[in-house]
């Protein structure tokens, strides 16, 4: 059975991770921030992801994702987490070049206000979802489309003045759509790693569901901003990407590891009808696909402020701990009005398919 974690000590966790952060940060690499940047992306984009795609399949009246909803939900317990990180990292604004003082968007106050109340703002509207999803009362299709929409502004946000503005003054109009996007996908990668686990105890009420995240993996809408910049020939654009993805940056050969992980790998294998419903194949993909998305991060990142290997390790490790505490007690992370365990859902699921 395992310890189960509350929300209580989830939040004790939180403050736990977040000294053991805070002190390697200060030992490792004082003031430099990219390892902590790296691994508050990448998380909050996979606790988001998860939601949204959860958020995205009841608002089209989906029945498929039925079996995931406990599970998936659970994530947003990981949001307020990622806040409590936001908090450490806060010492490290001196990363961005407009820490000077001289904006007026661009304030330590402002920057650190507003995100505060974004995170706290899509969590609250995550767990209302949530509680309205698992009474099945018609007002989830409503916090769904309102979670949807601050899911989109937030890592709009994210990709915006977490990572882009590190490069300041250059911008990019699609950066903020890349970053959600990419969550999105985060959250696809997820169910398939779930629904590979449970299958071996429900699979044939599961296969329905396999099959559409399957196919929801074949025809995923993963952009980037390459087409629009190099075509346009815009000289201040195309050195962010020639800085990146150039034969002659020592980044050249991560970028194109980048587009083979999370599009020529996943295209190909799942171009066919069996790999989607088959669950070890949809796991590799899942794993592949994720491994990518880091490293896209990093790439996004590194080039601007160095990101410390042994360091970034540690905190990734440290903060995907508490992530998959809070994933293992899903019950415990939702709302009270949620009763759904996987035998219910999987249950619930089967019904639905078979009317």
């Amino acid at each position: 059975m395992g310890i189960k974690v509350t929300f209580p000590k989830l939040a004790v966790m939180a403050m736990v991770v977040a000294g053991l952060v805070f002190a390697a940060e200060s030992v490792l690499q004082s003031g430099s921030g990219g390892s902590l940047l790296l691994s508050m992306v990448f998380w909050l984009a996979v606790a988001e992801g998860c939601v949204a795609l959860m958020a995205a399949a009841e608002v089209t009246h989906a029945s498929w994702h039925r079996p995931l909803l406990t599970r998936m939900l659970s994530a947003h317990a990981m949001i307020p987490v990622i806040g409590v990180m936001f908090l450490v990292f806060i010492s490290q604004l001196d990363i961005y070049p407009w820490n000077d003082g001289h904006g007026r968007w661009f304030t330590r106050p402002l920057f650190v206000g507003r995100h505060l109340v974004l995170i706290l703002a899509v969590f609250l509207c995550a767990r209302k979802f949530a509680a309205d999803t698992l009474r099945n009362v018609p007002s989830k299709r409503r916090w769904g489309v309102i979670y949807l929409v601050l899911f989109m502004t937030h890592q709009t946000f994210v990709g915006i003045e977490w990572v882009m503005s590190l490069e300041k003054p250059w911008i990019s109009t699609l950066f903020g759509a890349w970053f959600m996007v990419s969550s999105f996908l985060s959250g696809i990668c997820l169910g398939a790693i779930l629904l590979h686990a449970w299958r071996q105890r429900f699979d044939e009420r599961l296969r329905y569901a396999q099959k559409s995240i399957g196919a929801t993996f074949w025809a995923y809408f993963y952009f980037s901003q390459l087409i629009v910049i190099w075509y346009g020939n815009m000289p201040e654009e195309v050195a962010y990407l020639a800085r990146r993805i150039g034969y002659h940056t020592p980044y050249w050969f991560v970028a194109r590891m980048i587009f083979g992980l999370c599009w020529v790998i996943p295209f190909t294998v799942l171009m066919g009808r069996k790999p989607k419903v088959m669950p070890s194949i949809t796991l590799a993909m899942a794993l592949t696909i994720l491994t990518g998305l880091c490293l896209q991060y990093w790439l996004a990142i590194h080039p601007a402020v160095a990101v410390h290997p042994l360091l970034a390790l540690i905190d990734f490790a440290l903060i995907g701990f508490v992530f998959a505490s809070a994933f293992k007690s899903s019950e415990e992370m939702l709302p009270e009005s949620g009763p759904a365990t996987a035998d219910a859902a999987a249950a619930a699921a089967a019904a639905a398919v078979h009317r």
